[in-house]
Formats: structure tokens, C-alpha cells, sequence
């Protein structure tokens, strides 16, 4: 019978990152702004930990706890000096304690390409649970696993690195959002995705652009002749690269060499304007599988929504006005003058 947890103060350098944890990108400023909180109001929430096994204390015996969650708020407590972390301890596996940690991480931002790798391995693992199981246990619909499971299918390694890569490089807003990397799987061929992903992640394509150029390569042309704005019979034009915005990131033990959704950015000169692009970029940066992100972003897509709902019934009126003044000789009256 698993015992209750245990409140310890234990010494910061004696508990060690879960090396399977499912938060893979963590990036340098989060670190950063925990230290900074620590340093300011002290630790608030305790992190959660298990004890190690006798046979991994054997193996590592520099540590005497593994992290379930609360991954930054160690790594700002190291970079903070501090000498002791308040923490949970929970009586649980390792295998136990991996699935704790990823439903730890609910509570966070982790990146879209963590929850399909964690979704990918819970429906891969020794258990070979169900879709509907892996929804259960992750507190998620059965759709969002899914989901997942399709984008995890279409990225082979080589593409996960590209998509770590680029993380690293220029942060979490300049990486495509995860719909569109299912549009993409639309070629049906993981190394065809692989081929196409770096034109793909240069241009930071939303979903429709990504099944534009999934019908280009479909129908044999080569990906060199493609162009984003839909003229492709010119050679690939050069990308615009970003500026580095990230300079490095901290990546988890479980992925020692790494390889929301995009901002919507106003088009280029060179580039004709396509409303419906542009919507979908405004679209993925306040939802996520149709759902609002935050309270904030439904109620900004709210109010785009009565707006836009607002125009259309203002035209409509001003239509029907001048139909019935042009054609039926309907004349309102004029207002009463003001004394």
C-alpha cells in the first residue's frame, strides 16, 4: 500500500532531473525569472520527488531523489545557491512517477512536440494502453490523443531533432503550430515529411499553407520549385531568416542533442496579402484544437466575433435600405430639429 507524502526539506544537490522527464525544452529565461522569484519571495510551491531505489543509489550515488515536477524550480534554486528545496516526497515507481510527472506538466506550458512524444510512448510502452486509456490517465479527450498519435506518426527522429532545433534557436513562438505539422502529414510518408520540414519550418507555415505545399509535392513537382505564395513555377525563392532570439536553451538529460503556435506577422511586400492566412495565424496563437488557449483568448476571439458579426448585419441593413428607397420610392424622415 503506497504511504502518504512526506513534507522534507532535502539539499538541493542531492536530488537529480528525472532523465524520462516529458518536458523535454525548457528555455533559458524560464530558469532565469524562477531564480529571480526565489531570490525575491522565496519557494512557494513545493517540487514533488521519489526516493531512489538501493540499486539506483548504487548506480548514482550523488543523489538521493528524482524529480517528478518542479524541474525549474530546481534548476532556478541551483543557479540561486540555494541549499535546501522544499519537497513532496511521493511513495511511487519509476514507471509510476514518469506518468505523475507528464500529468504534472498539465499545469505548464510544455510544448506540443513534448504531449505527442509523451502520448507517442504511453501508446508504444509495455502496457500498450489504448487511446481511450491514455485519455483517462492524462485527464484529456480521447480526441487529443488521437491527435497526437497522428502527428507523432508522421515525424520521423531526424524531424523531431529539426523541430527541437529550431525551438532552441529562435524560441516557441517562431516554431509552426502542431495543426499545421498535422497538415503536413497529409504526404502519408514520414520521409517525405522529413524532406519538406525545412522549407516548412523556415517559412513558419500555418495549415493552409502546409496543404498548399503537400498538393504541390503531391502532384510530382519538386520542392525547389515551390513558392509560399502560390506562384510555383519559379525557382524556390530565398527565406527570410529570423533573427536569433533564443541563444541557447536547456534541454532534459532524455534528449542530450535536440536537433499555442506562431505569431501572426503582417506580410511582406513582396507577398499578397491573404486574409484567410492571416486569420489562421491569429487563430493558432489564441487556440488550440479549436479550443481557447486562455480566458483572455476567448474573449478577444469573442469580441472579433461581434465585431465581424456587427458589420455584416450593418451591411446587410444598409442593403436593404437602399433597395427600399431606390425601388419602392420609401423615403424615412428626416430627424425633428433640435431647439
Amino acid at each position: 500500500m503506497p504511504k502518504d507524502p512526506v513534507f522534507l526539506k532535502i539539499p538541493t544537490n542531492r536530488i537529480r532531473p528525472n532523465p524520462n522527464q516529458p518536458r523535454r525544452f525548457i528555455t533559458p529565461s524560464a530558469i532565469e525569472q524562477m531564480e529571480a522569484s526565489l531570490r525575491e519571495i522565496g519557494q512557494q510551491t513545493p517540487a514533488k520527488v521519489r526516493a531512489l531505489t538501493e540499486a539506483e543509489r548504487l548506480a548514482d550515488p550523488d543523489h538521493d531523489y528524482e524529480l517528478i515536477g518542479g524541474h525549474i524550480r530546481h534548476a532556478g534554486a541551483l543557479k540561486a545557491g540555494l541549499a535546501t528545496l522544499d519537497c513532496l516526497v511521493l511513495d511511487l515507481t519509476p514507471e509510476q512517477a514518469e506518468l505523475a510527472g507528464l500529468v504534472d506538466n498539465q499545469t505548464t506550458d510544455m510544448h506540443w512536440l513534448d504531449w505527442v512524444i509523451a502520448i507517442e510512448k504511453l501508446n508504444q510502452g509495455p502496457a500498450k494502453l489504448k487511446q481511450q486509456q491514455i485519455a483517462d490517465r492524462l485527464g484529456v479527450t480521447q480526441a487529443r490523443v488521437n491527435y497526437g498519435l497522428k502527428v507523432a506518426k508522421a515525424l520521423t527522429p531526424a524531424s523531431r531533432d529539426q523541430i527541437y532545433k529550431q525551438l532552441i534557436k529562435l524560441g516557441p513562438e517562431k516554431v509552426p503550430a502542431e495543426r499545421a505539422v498535422l497538415a503536413l502529414a497529409g504526404l502519408d510518408n514520414p520521409q517525405a515529411v522529413e524532406r519538406a520540414l525545412p522549407v516548412f519550418l523556415d517559412r513558419r507555415m500555418t495549415a493552409p499553407q502546409a496543404q498548399r505545399l503537400v498538393k504541390h509535392l503531391k502532384e510530382g513537382k519538386p520542392l525547389e520549385a515551390y513558392h509560399a505564395n502560390g506562384n510555383n513555377n519559379g525557382p524556390l525563392a530565398q527565406p527570410n531568416h529570423a533573427p536569433r532570439l533564443v541563444a541557447s536553451a536547456q534541454v532534459s538529460p532524455a534528449l542530450p542533442h535536440p536537433a499555442h503556435t506562431p505569431s501572426a506577422p503582417a506580410p511582406t511586400s513582396g507577398d499578397a496579402f491573404n486574409f484567410r492566412e492571416y486569420w489562421e495565424k491569429v487563430k493558432a496563437d489564441l487556440t488550440e484544437e479549436g479550443e481557447p488557449k486562455t480566458l483572455l483568448g476567448g474573449i478577444l476571439l469573442a469580441i472579433i466575433g461581434f465585431a465581424i458579426l456587427g458589420c455584416i448585419i450593418g451591411l446587410v441593413l444598409k442593403i436593404v435600405l437602399w433597395v427600399l428607397s431606390t425601388f419602392f420610392s420609401i423615403h424615412l424622415p428626416d430627424p425633428p430639429p433640435i431647439h
